[in-house]
């Protein structure tokens, strides 16, 4: 009997946004941001609970890949937040893994050093319909969209 491919969720937890990436061994099955609306509360960590449970049963995932916090980047709240997700992930019989923007940086790109936006370049360039996002991307005086390229694992 042949294996599955891996099914893996990759998540950047923010305050205000959450990348998701959905994968099915290296097939890209959904790639977005969730907003999140209003200070935090029981309800906005419950709503991002509420969101992962989704994906998740849709998908049948088995492994979130979650981004590391950048202690800079961080606050206490976004903190306990993340906590309380890998341990409710955890509950739920799926592995965590996470990973750093360094970590995605030398998976991208082993031979040198390179930003976000190039970083970005090389996903579209991996996952060619990201590219019309990028573009537009580009063009946006207060970016947000490029957080997504921070989730793929």
């Amino acid at each position: 009997m042949p294996k599955r491919p891996l099914r893996i969720i990759g998540f950047n937890p923010g305050s205000k946004y959450l990348g998701i990436a959905i994968f099915q061994g290296s097939d890209l099955r959904y790639w977005g941001i969730k907003v999140l609306k209003g200070k935090w509360s029981k309800e906005k960590i419950e709503k991002t609970r509420e969101i992962l449970s989704n994906f998740i049963v849709q998908y049948d995932l088995k492994i979130l890949a979650i981004k590391r916090l950048h202690p800079s980047r961080s606050s206490k709240n976004l903190n306990r937040s993340v906590t309380k997700i890998k341990e409710f992930i955890k509950r739920k019989g799926i592995r965590v893994h996470e990973y750093s923007m360094k970590d995605l940086e030398k998976f991208f790109s082993p031979e040198r050093k390179i930003n976000k936006k190039q970083m970005a370049e090389l996903v579209a360039s991996e996952y060619p319909f990201l590219f019309q996002m990028l573009e537009k991307e580009k063009r946006n005086k207060n970016p947000y969209a490029i957080r997504m390229f921070e989730q793929l694992p």
